[in-house]
């Protein structure tokens, strides 16, 4: 699904130091002098446990860094629709993918900005400068942009601080519109040994969480080097396929039942995004995983006389906006027991520019333009020059239609920063709008 922040809105955003409301310091720094002019932190948000008594368990202890060979020219892409974190050697042989937990969703869009807008299209982590480590009281801080650990945040509520980010390596990334934004490891049972629990969600104020394993992992591969992140909003591709955690769960994308590799997991047509998603079969009830939301059995709209376990619609998932063409169904009666209900993710079309549909009455506004030899189209309008945006999803651009679309003159299509940002169908090009061919835009353009 076509879901690309837009270059106007992100280049639009107002320093986090003039947006007061939203910001709240992640540490108070005792050394304010070492930071930049406009270093500001946003605060952790959806705090499993906020203890307060200086009962710290293992949260002051610093977490061990795996002796490993930094790899020679590391890469990192950040997908905030796959929530994943996918590390690389662009001069070696490593390619792991880590699962996050992302900016909570205001406004229908997350706290984590991306980097696609920047003229660069990417932020950097700062590894090659000195280690910062924290000391086990709070007066004992420092600011660093490479933390091997760090501990200390101070709840603005009580004043008091807290320890967090629990002893494990903090990654600052460098680049507009702020310093506010790191990776660092999870914060729910931040007292335990192994340095928390991670929630796979939309469930900081901006901040990349991960695994305490993980976090670790990628801090030693990257040391010594400044390396590129990229921040994208669309799940990451690679050959037309999801690069995703092995380890799949309800509502992943797949290509065969194997790689829905749960107990009781299968792979499900999604008519409406070209794809495959994971399921289980279940006759009332489905198992939950923990980290992840919860999930609900419902008739399978492929044969109602079997039950199928989706995704709940929760706000920690971005409701169903992360999925694939997947959406909100509001009051779905389970499976066998219809006096229960729940608002679910189902295949659909948000109807939007760029979005795939199986029919005009799929679309908000305009038409179903045929796409992938007329099986399926996606939704567009007729335009002169200019076409309407729309909160929270990718810009429009009007160009000169084609023939197989059905429409004369112009055609309204989604901006996109890279194929991953286009629907199955559509391709990310550089095309000139409509009568002003030397104005131009990359969008996502039927084939």
């Amino acid at each position: 699904m076509i879901r690309s922040t837009s270059i106007a809105s992100f280049l639009t955003m107002a320093p986090l130091a003039l947006i007061g409301p939203m910001l709240a310091a992640c540490a108070d720094d005792p050394v304010a002098s070492q930071a930049p002019a406009d270093y500001a932190e946003l605060g952790l948000g959806g705090v499993e446990e906020m203890k307060s008594d200086g009962n710290w368990g293992a949260a002051t202890t610093c977490k061990p860094i795996p002796n490993l060979t930094p790899l020679k020219d590391p890469l990192i892409v950040i997908s905030l629709d796959g929530l994943t974190l996918h590390l690389t050697d662009r001069q070696g042989t490593y390619d792991r993918v880590f699962a996050i937990g992302a900016g909570a969703i205001e406004n229908g869009k997350s706290l984590t900005p991306v980097s696609t807008g920047l003229p660069t299209g990417l932020y950097t982590t700062r590894t090659e400068t000195s280690k910062g480590v924290d000391g086990p009281t709070p007066a004992q801080q420092v600011w660093s942009w490479n933390y091997s650990c760090r501990m200390w945040w101070k709840d603005d509520a009580t004043g008091k601080q807290i320890p967090v980010f629990a002893g494990l390596p903090f990654i600052r990334l460098e680049g507009p519109p702020s310093l506010a934004y790191g990776i660092h490891g999870p914060i729910d049972k931040f007292t335990q040994a192994n340095g928390g629990t991670l929630r796979r969600g939309y469930v900081s104020h901006g901040c990349i969480r991960m695994d305490a394993a993980d976090v670790v992992e990628v801090y030693a591969l990257i040391q010594g080097r400044k390396t590129p992140v990229r921040v994208q909003q669309a799940v990451e591709r690679k050959n037309e396929k999801a690069v995703d955690i092995a380890a799949k769960w309800i509502g992943q994308e797949c290509a065969a039942d194997a790689d829905c590799n749960f107990a009781g997991g299968f792979c499900h047509a999604n008519t409406y995004s070209g794809r495959k998603f994971c399921s289980a079969r279940c006759t009332s009830t489905c198992a939950d995983k923990a980290g992840y939301p919860g999930t609900f059995c419902v008739a399978d709209p492929a044969d109602t006389t079997k039950g199928m376990c989706v995704a709940r619609s929760v706000a920690v998932d971005n409701t169903c906006r992360r999925y694939d063409h997947f959406v909100t169904k509001v009051g779905v009666k389970r499976f066998n027991q219809t006096t229960v209900k729940a608002d679910v993710c189902l295949p659909g079309s948000e109807g939007w520019m760029g979005d795939r549909c199986l029919a005009s009455t799929d679309c908000t506004t305009g038409a179903c333009a045929p796409v992938d030899d007329g099986q399926v189209g996606v939704c567009t309008q007729a335009c002169t020059r200019a076409c309407p945006d729309k909160a929270n999803y990718a810009g429009t651009f009007c160009v000169e239609a084609s023939e197989e679309s059905g429409l004369a003159g112009g055609m309204c299509v989604a901006s996109c920063f890279s194929n991953d940002d286009c629907a199955i169908g559509t391709t990310c090009e550089v095309e000139g709008r409509n009568g002003q061919p030397t104005t131009t835009r990359k969008v996502c353009l039927p084939y």
